[in-house]
């Protein structure tokens, strides 16, 4: 085995682990903020944003700006 062949099991295991981690560490969590639980705040845990939606009697949502505290 080369150097060259040492760089692309490298490169691959990388990936590979990117892949398992993405999958095992979620971008997104979400809550209720009312009773009724037609409120949602949704947090993105990878940019540090918020975003809040609200549900008519309908069931269309309402999707509000999204937040960037800092």
């Amino acid at each position: 085995m080369t150097q060259r062949d040492a760089w692309w099991w490298a490169l691959l295991g990388v990936a590979v682990l990117g892949i398992f981690a993405h999958s095992f560490i979620p971008r997104y969590d979400w809550r209720a903020v009312n009773d009724s639980g037609t409120a949602v705040i949704v947090y993105d845990k990878w940019t540090g944003r918020f975003q809040r939606a609200e549900y008519d009697p309908a069931g269309r949502i309402k999707p509000m700006d999204v937040f960037t505290p800092f």
